[in-house]
Order: structure tokens, then C-alpha cells, then sequence
């Protein structure tokens, strides 16, 4: 059987200039990632700013993606790293209630700078896998400071079979390798962030992840396509724009979307505000941000708003 590729958007969460969480603009962007075709993370610590939202306000944006998307595309909730084993329990039976296809499990962040044990690692994880019967997905990211050992990752992988996948966010290309060397042909493996991508594909994994495709999922969805038909010419085309905005979007901020979410409104899609204590950048620098966007020329590139 054929590896199923797939590239997720990791999507926004749009607020209006009231900092509530704007439902019918968050609608409108979930129908344009579902016409896209490409899988979504919702309710995530970076790009939907789920640090910011309440309890019952992550359930409610989780339930609004699955009212949108299940059925039509791959549908999981994201969260944000915990400083408690507890926080992410409830996290993951708030999931389980709105009926996502999966969750990912973040890495913990105790605080203080201080990194946990590979035993604490490990309790951590089993603490959250045991706890919730949805297909889990093991985050390691560079932005928890620390990454998760290839044999934890392998021996949790062999012990739980309701975890489904890994999500690789550093730079180490052998590392990335190992994993997929070690548990690819058990579980889904993805890059987190375009900048891996092809060495994820060209080493057998599923796939990658970003915000990018907040912007133009039609652009993250075609290197995949480009990928699966082995059109090398149109794979050259579509991954080197993709690098050009994920630059731009990296100027930024990145997963901030500090950058994005100004970007989006200034092409007249569904961005909106965003929350405290996060700002977008000025005006001045969006100028920048929309001449570069616009100097890619990115096929499917919609019209600036009207002023």
C-alpha cells in the first residue's frame, strides 16, 4: 500500500477588534483550507494563539473545525505545551467531546528554563496517551527547548497503539532520518515548518506542517501534488515559493502570526486581531510584507482589499 502524503495547516484563529473570537470569519477560513484539501490543525499553541483562549473557548473552535471539516478533510486538535500532565488530559478529552480525528500531545514545559528528565518524559507522555482513546500525535519541537530521544519516541510508538503519528520540528536531518528509520512504517511522520520537507518525503515520511497555508493552502497542497505525480519542474516551482514566504513569514515571527494574520486582511481574506499580549506588526512593515508576498507571484494570489 501506498505512504499517504499529506501537508496540515496549522490554522489561525481570527478575533474581531473586540478580541472575540470571530465565528464566521474563523468558517469562512476552515471552507477555504476544506477547498484546498489539506489537513488541519486547530486550536494550536502558535498559530491559533490557543495559549490566549479559555477552556471552553479551544472546545468551542474545536467543535466549530469539526462542524466545518470532518468528513471532508483530516481534522485534529493541536493544544499548547502544559506545565501540568493534568492540562493536557482535560486538553485531550475536550478533543475527545468535539469529536476531532486526533490530537497532538505537546511536549510538557515545566517552567523556569528547566527541561524534564527522559523518565519524566516518559511518565508525561504515557500520563497522556492512557488517558484519551483518539489517535495521538508526539510533538518534538525545538521551541520547548528540548527534544524527545529517538528510543522514547520508538518505545512508545511499540507500547500504545492509538498513537498515530510524530511531529518533527528541529533541524537535525539525521534525527529526523532515525525516526522515520525507527517507527515510519508504524506511524505517520511529518516535519513541523516547510524548511524539511522534501527530506521528509525523500526519506519516506508523510508529509509537513506550517501556518504558511493560512496564506495559500492551494501553494502548501501543490507540492504534495507535485511530490505524488513526480512533476519535478512543478515541485521545483511550487516548493521554492513556498520557501519564499515561509522567509517572509519567518521574518516575522512565524508561528506568532504577528505577520500573517495582517497579511490576510490585507488581501481581503479572513485574518482578523489578534490577542494580548501579542501585537501585529505596524503598518510599515506590512507594506513590506505585502510588496515581497506579491513579488513571488504566487498562482491563485487573490486581489489586495479595497482601502
Amino acid at each position: 500500500m501506498a505512504k499517504r502524503l499529506s501537508v496540515i495547516v496549522i490554522s489561525i484563529t481570527p478575533f474581531d477588534d473586540k478580541g472575540r473570537i470571530d465565528e464566521a470569519a474563523l468558517r469562512q477560513h476552515y471552507r477555504r483550507l476544506r477547498d484546498a484539501g489539506v489537513s488541519v490543525y486547530a486550536a494550536s499553541s502558535g498559530s491559533s494563539e490557543s495559549y490566549a483562549l479559555t477552556a471552553e473557548e479551544n472546545e468551542h473552535v474545536l467543535k466549530i473545525a469539526v462542524e466545518e471539516l470532518k468528513g471532508k478533510v483530516p481534522i485534529k486538535a493541536m493544544g499548547f505545551e502544559p506545565r501540568l500532565p493534568s492540562e493536557m488530559v482535560a486538553f485531550l478529552r475536550s478533543a475527545e467531546r468535539a469529536k476531532v480525528d486526533g490530537a497532538q500531545i505537546c511536549s510538557i514545559e515545566i517552567g523556569h528554563g528547566t527541561h524534564p528528565t527522559v523518565q519524566e518524559m516518559e511518565n508525561y507522555y504515557s500520563t497522556a496517551i492512557e488517558s484519551t482513546s483518539l489517535p495521538v500525535y508526539l510533538s518534538s519541537h525545538r521551541a520547548a527547548g528540548y527534544f524527545l530521544p529517538v528510543d522514547l519516541i520508538e518505545r512508545l510508538v511499540k507500547r500504545y497503539p492509538n498513537v498515530a503519528g510524530v511531529a518533527y520540528g528541529g533541524p537535525d536531518i539525521p534525527m529526523l532520518a532515525e525516526i522515520i528509520r525507527r517507527v515510519g512504517d508504524r506511524v505517520e511522520v511529518h516535519c513541523a515548518g516547510p524548511s524539511n520537507a522534501l527530506a521528509v518525503l525523500g526519506l519516506g515520511g508523510n508529509g509537513f506542517m506550517g501556518g504558511e497555508g493560512n496564506f495559500m493552502p492551494s501553494l502548501v497542497a501543490s507540492v504534495i501534488k507535485a511530490w505524488e505525480t513526480k512533476d519535478l519542474e512543478g515541485l521545483r516551482e511550487s516548493y521554492g515559493k513556498l520557501m519564499g514566504l515561509a522567509a517572509i513569514h519567518n521574518r516575522y515571527g512565524a508561528g506568532s502570526m504577528r505577520a500573517m494574520k495582517p497579511l490576510l486582511n490585507a488581501f481581503g481574506l479572513p485574518g482578523g486581531s489578534m490577542r494580548p499580549p501579542r501585537l501585529p506588526i505596524s503598518p510599515a512593515e506590512l507594506d513590506e510584507v505585502v510588496k515581497a508576498v506579491l513579488a513571488l507571484k504566487i498562482p491563485g494570489t487573490p486581489p489586495l482589499a479595497k482601502k
